[in-house]
C-alpha cells in the first residue's frame, strides 16, 4: 500500500468553502491510471490533480486531471490549486518568497505557469492554449429545453460561439440565477453537438469591477455544474475582446470573470488577454487559492 500527501484546496478564492474545490496529490508517481481514477472517484470533486515528474526535458513537471468519471486534458482551477499547494509545501524550488516560472507538461501541450509566492499565499498564472471561437448561430435553439430558457432570454446583440464547449450569452444576470437545467436532456444535447460542456454568461455582473458572470455545465464528465471554470473563463476573455466589449487596443487587456455565486461558492478569475493588431494572441488566467484540508492518501 502506497502513502502520499493529498490536499483539498479551494481555488479562485481566498475564503475557505468558496471558489472551486480540487484535490491535489502532491507526488503521484507510481500510481496507475486506474488508481488515479479511483482516487478521483473517491474524492468526488469536479477535479483531482496528480502532480508527476515531467516525461520530457522541455517541461519542469507534469499534471494529470481526473473528474469522478474520466481524465480530462486541461483543468484551470485544479492547476491553480496544485501550484498553490506546491508553493505551500516549498516544493519544486519554491522555498522563499518571490517569483517562479515553470513549464507544465499537460495532455494539452506544454503550458507556461508563473507563481508569485508571498507571505499571504501564492498568486498563480496559467497561460492557456489559444482558443478559436467559431460562431454558431443556431446553437441556442438546441439548448432551450435543456437549460430551461427561451429565445427571449438570449442577448441578441452577441453571437453564440463554440470551441470544445458552447458559449451562450443571455440578457440579464437574473436569467443565469433562475436557470434550472434538465441534466439528463443536457447530456443528450452535448453528446449530439459533440461538446464537452456549455457555458452560459452575461455581461451584467454582481460586482461593478467584473466584466462577465457565467455558469458552466459538463454532465457527461460527471460535473453537472462546475463552481468556477478557469478553462471557460479564459475563452470568455477572448470573446470579450473579439466582440469589442473591452476594447481591442494592442497590449495587455485585463478583466475579471465571476462564477459560482448561484451555488454559494463565489469565485473570481482574473483573465489576461494579449492583443496585437486588434486581435487576441494569447490568454492567461490568474487566481489564488486556500487549503482547507490536508492528509495522507493510502492506495
Amino acid at each position: 500500500m502506497k502513502s502520499m500527501a493529498i490536499k483539498h484546496v479551494d481555488a479562485f478564492t481566498l475564503k475557505p468553502f468558496s471558489g472551486n474545490p480540487a484535490a491535489v496529490v502532491l507526488s503521484a508517481q507510481g500510481l496507475s491510471d486506474e488508481q488515479m481514477q479511483n482516487v478521483a472517484s473517491e474524492m468526488n470533486l469536479s477535479e483531482t490533480a496528480f502532480v508527476l515528474p515531467s516525461s520530457t526535458k522541455q517541461a519542469d513537471l507534469r499534471i494529470r486531471w481526473f473528474t469522478p468519471t474520466n481524465e480530462v486534458g486541461l483543468c484551470g482551477h485544479a492547476t491553480i490549486a496544485s501550484f498553490h499547494a506546491l508553493a505551500e509545501e516549498e516544493m519544486h524550488g519554491m522555498k522563499k518568497y518571490g517569483s517562479y516560472s515553470f513549464r507544465l507538461e499537460t495532455a494539452s501541450g506544454i503550458l507556461p505557469v508563473s507563481v508569485m509566492k508571498e507571505s499571504g499565499g501564492a498568486t498563480v498564472k496559467l497561460t492557456l492554449p489559444m482558443t478559436q471561437l467559431v460562431k454558431a448561430y443556431n446553437l441556442k435553439t438546441d439548448f432551450f429545453g435543456a437549460l430551461g430558457i427561451d429565445d427571449s432570454d438570449f442577448d441578441k446583440r452577441l453571437p453564440c460561439v463554440v470551441d470544445i464547449n458552447g458559449y451562450l450569452p443571455v440578457r440579464r444576470l437574473s436569467v443565469l440565477f433562475d436557470m434550472r437545467p434538465d441534466f439528463d436532456l443536457l447530456k443528450k444535447v452535448l453528446h449530439h453537438k459533440k461538446l464537452l460542456g456549455v457555458c452560459v454568461f452575461s455581461t451584467e455582473t454582481v460586482e461593478r469591477a467584473s466584466t462577465f458572470h457565467s455558469r458552466f455545465f459538463a454532465p457527461n464528465d460527471g460535473i453537472n455544474e462546475d463552481p468556477v471554470t478557469g478553462s471557460a473563463n479564459g475563452p470568455l476573455g477572448v470573446y470579450m475582446v473579439e466582440q469589442g466589449l473591452v476594447g481591442k487596443s494592442d497590449g495587455l487587456i485585463e478583466m475579471v470573470g465571476e462564477q459560482g455565486d448561484v451555488m454559494g461558492r463565489p469565485g473570481r478569475v482574473k483573465v489576461e488577454v494579449q492583443v496585437a493588431r486588434g486581435k487576441p494572441k494569447s490568454v492567461a488566467i490568474v487566481g489564488n487559492a486556500v487549503t482547507v484540508l490536508e492528509g495522507t492518501l493510502r492506495v
